[in-house]
């Protein structure tokens, strides 16, 4: 059976392989993105972080191991600000937006972020195999650092003197809950069978990564178009 190292490995390849095929990450360079682009970027992603503590509260919920359950909890906790409602995560980057000038749209939220939460809480709800749960869960975690750390390259040099602690602060954390997740995973992943339903789950979790940041780069993109 694989450890610990080499599950990561194949997990991280899967992450790579996405970064490298993405056509958002292909677009999103800072010489390439100004701030009209980004502030429909970081407008749409607002609903997203505000649906984070649900989806892993659900995740949470499926596990039928008290230590993994103990995991993705200690990790819900982080999320809603360890019991202080100003320091969510929701509310540090609400607070990135407000320094940043930019007021979150009170309309009907986009349809591909829509999309993107109820096929994520469908399978996280729905799937036989919490193995396949959290590997879908996993996908998230293992995309963050990646991601975030190429997004807010561009929110940066952007944005300079708004309040970054929302990017900096996930940038850490992030890495430290690849490293749980991981040992988490290798706890429940002890045959071949729960090893494949891991990897399954996580390739559904990228493929509905894949299809939010492939609408969210027609999104960003249409704010480029002439008028």
């Amino acid at each position: 059976m694989r450890n610990e190292i080499e599950m990561r490995r194949t997990l991280e390849g899967l992450i790579d392989d996405f970064i490298d095929h993405s056509a958002f990450f292909r677009s999103w360079k800072p010489d390439l993105i100004g701030p009209a682009l980004c502030e429909r970027f970081l407008l749409s992603f607002d609903t997203l972080v505000e649906s984070f503590p649900a989806l892993i509260a659900l995740g949470a919920s499926r596990m039928k191991d008290e230590t993994t359950r103990t995991v993705l909890a200690v990790n819900l906790y982080q999320e809603c600000g360890e019991g202080d409602v100003t320091r969510t995560h929701h509310a540090i980057y609400r607070k990135f937006l407000t320094s940043a000038g930019l007021t979150p749209a009170s309309t009907t939220e986009n349809p591909f972020s829509q999309e993107w939460r109820s096929h994520l809480f469908e399978y996280i709800s729905g799937s036989e195999s919490t193995s396949s749960v959290l590997g879908a869960l996993a996908a998230g975690e293992f995309l963050a650092q990646p991601a975030l750390s190429r997004i807010y390259r561009v929110i940066e040099s952007n944005y300079p003197q708004a309040d970054q602690e929302y990017f900096t602060k996930h940038l850490v954390l992030e890495e430290e809950h690849v490293k749980e997740i991981i040992v988490t995973i290798a706890r429940e992943a002890r045959t071949e069978v729960s090893w494949n339903a891991v990897v399954e789950g996580f390739r559904f979790g990228l493929a509905v990564w894949e299809t939010y940041f492939d609408h969210l780069t027609q999104h960003v993109l249409e704010a480029a178009e002439p008028q």
